[in-house]
């Protein structure tokens, strides 16, 4: 029997560019992805998530729109001490402040680049909080959130707020692809990535009753465990159904590849609207 193209492949996807004219074709892709990439690498290290970007070119003029999710730690209800309140100039600049000033620069290194008269960056931001999650959902994961178990699962209440934006079909999979990876990898030394995919599982699983999507899924696979004898590990989440040989279903796939400290990882996420 012949072999079979991935279904994927054949569906029609929403592409960087939208616009009528474009550069050079041998140019075009590289272009593209490279103004991607400087964008991408503002929101690094913060709470920002880059959901989604078009571009678009006319007459010398660039026209750049992102969507981005802005997770909180802090409730918005929530009663603030006076610590917290004192040290409120600070936390401020670690979030938007460094990814605003990182935006104006990336602005003047694409028009640089490219070498057009004038780049228009357009923001849609996105702000969550954790009282957005329902209670139920947020009792189901209330040993993760804990203050004393801030430190070990930092990522807890970032994580339930994207996963939530996901469920309710609010947020795309290139933020949930950002989110796994940077946590997979910076958890190899203490071992801490088996109680992170166990947290990404009961997240989902808490989650399943709101979900507005039908069908979700997530495999990572690679060198991701201390094992030496089993170096290459699979593991895998299905919610809801996930119909990929049907061509007349919306599919929307992100495929990322990462190092960790034992070699490759690979990372695929499928979401059925």
């Amino acid at each position: 029997m012949a072999q079979k193209a991935h279904p994927t492949i054949l569906r029609p996807i929403n592409n960087l560019y939208q616009g009528c004219t474009h550069w050079d074709e041998p140019r075009f892709y590289f272009i593209l992805t490279t103004i991607k990439k400087l964008i991408e690498s503002c929101f690094l290290g913060t709470t920002h998530y880059l959901d989604k970007i078009k571009i678009n070119r006319h007459l010398g003029l660039i026209f750049i729109e992102i969507n981005i999710i802005h997770l909180h730690f802090r409730s918005k209800r929530r009663l603030k001490s006076r610590r917290y309140k004192e040290n409120k100039i600070i936390n401020k600049k670690q979030s938007w402040t460094i990814v605003a000033c990182r935006l104006q620069t990336a602005i003047e290194l694409i028009q640089k680049f490219t070498g057009t008269k004038k780049v228009t960056l357009r923001i849609n931001r996105l702000k969550t909080y954790t009282r957005s999650v329902p209670k139920p959902a947020r009792r189901q994961m209330a040993y993760f959130t804990k203050s004393f178990n801030h430190i070990k699962y930092d990522y807890a209440r970032y994580g339930i707020q994207l996963m939530y934006l996901l469920i309710k079909n609010k947020a795309n999979t290139s933020s949930l692809t950002r989110f796994l990876i940077q946590n997979i990898c910076s958890r190899q030394r203490r071992k801490r990535h088996y109680q992170f995919l166990a947290y990404i599982k009961q997240g989902f699983q808490s989650l399943q009753e709101y979900k507005k999507i039908q069908g979700l899924k997530i495999q990572i696979k690679g060198r991701f465990t201390h094992k030496a004898k089993v170096r290459s590990r699979i593991w895998k989440y299905q919610m809801g159904q996930m119909p990929i040989s049907q061509l007349n279903k919306t599919i929307k796939a992100e495929y990322e590849q990462t190092q960790t400290g034992y070699g490759s990882v690979g990372l695929k996420i499928w979401i059925c609207n």
